[in-house]
């Protein structure tokens, strides 16, 4: 009989999770607390649950004798997967570390301590705040809850906005950078750099929800040796185990400035646009550590594809019927993620579909890039 694993998490984005522990020859199955998610109704055992109640998750990991679990493509998914864990299941970082990770407040504690680049925090009581600041809930997604505030009467305004997004009514203050958004994705060996990729992220409907990026080269070499440097240096920090350790930041040209970080899988397919862009086995190697196995690296150098990811959405709510398209695109991928008729709400809550289009140089690559920055490439109707 083969090994029973536990994926929690049902969303699309972890489709490729549920289909890369199968072919390690593994038995899957899946749980959440949506029965018309993706994977609740296409996977053979689907458990519906909300695995938030770790209580619950927990009860029913033991009755059913897993082996192993894996977290999914939610910070909720890995937060479960962490609590319960107690470090009986491999791979995963105890509650302490993935709250340090994922908790805004805390990582910036820790990099700060550690002399490592991250925007500059403010308690709103005690500091002389150099406007303009960012204010976020401290354990955001999706851009929820976050604005930019250009003076001091509108600053009151965004922190409880922003405590009202919080699950645990707490958030940060910090300087407002200006530059370009990317993420490094790493994959670590005992708290060493062993691949990884940088790409450019951009937000074309919702100024704070990432729907636009491919792979870039466009972090000086100086610069990217010391963002893995800082990045190791918090690996070491926390003692963190083999796998995945997934990071933003933003690049100004001359400086970087660490976001967040996460142990997760990233969401919207993120995964798709590095295995097609470059045949790394990315899922496979981010789940490998959670089966008690060693990241398989291929010999190889990757290729190198020109591939754009997009999530295409509607910056207001509207019924949807179908998307109209200005030029023609290599679409290499679609997936769907919305019915014909149904309401389409803004892009930081609902999403018409993930595209990969191919491109057959840089140039193009480039056009067709900026051609999404405008969202002159679509229209929804």
């Amino acid at each position: 009989m083969r090994n029973k694993v536990l994926l929690v998490d049902t969303g699309f984005s972890a489709k490729p999770i549920y289909e890369s522990i199968l072919n390690l020859g593994y038995e899957a199955h899946v749980v959440g607390g949506r029965p018309d998610d993706a994977l609740a109704k296409s996977s053979e055992k689907y458990w519906c649950l909300d695995y938030s109640d770790t209580r619950k998750l927990a009860d029913l990991i033991k009755k059913e004798g897993y082996r192993y679990i894996v977290p999914g493509c939610t910070d909720l998914s890995y937060l479960s997967c962490s609590t319960i864990s107690n470090g009986v299941f491999p791979g995963l970082e105890p509650p302490e570390n993935d709250s340090i990770i994922n908790r805004k407040n805390e990582f910036r504690h820790l990099a700060q301590r550690l002399n490592v680049s991250v925007p500059k925090t403010y308690i709103y009581t005690q500091d002389r705040i150099d406007y303009p600041v960012i204010v976020k809930p401290v354990d955001s997604y999706s851009g929820q809850g976050i604005r930019i505030v250009e003076n001091e009467k509108d600053l009151l305004g965004a922190i409880e906005y922003a405590k009202g997004i919080s699950a645990t009514n707490e958030i940060v203050i910090e300087q407002f950078v200006d530059g370009q958004l990317y993420s490094h994705s790493a994959f670590i060996e005992n708290t060493k750099i062993v691949a990884d990729f940088i790409v450019q992220e951009n937000s074309t409907a919702n100024p704070f929800a990432v729907d636009l990026s491919t792979i870039s080269d466009d972090v000086c070499d100086v610069d990217l040796a010391r963002l893995k440097a800082s990045i190791e240096l918090l690996a070491e920090e926390l003692k963190l185990k083999d796998g995945l350790l997934h990071t933003q930041f933003i690049y100004t040209g001359t400086t970087f400035y660490l976001i967040e970080m996460t142990r997760r899988c990233p969401g919207d397919l993120y995964s798709q646009l590095i295995e097609l862009q470059t045949d790394f086995p990315y899922v496979e190697n981010y789940v490998r550590p959670f089966l008690g196995l060693k990241l398989q690296l291929p010999t190889t150098k990757s290729l190198r594809r020109l591939i754009i990811r997009h999530t295409f959405s509607s910056v207001g709510k509207q019924a949807f019927t179908g998307v109209k398209f200005s030029s023609a695109l290599q679409m290499e991928k679609w997936i769907p993620l919305i019915a014909t008729g149904e309401m389409l709400n803004e892009s930081a809550v609902d999403r018409v579909g993930i595209g990969f289009i191919k491109c057959d140089n840089a140039v193009d690559q480039q056009l067709i890039y900026n051609n999404f920055l405008q969202r002159s490439v679509y229209q929804i109707f």
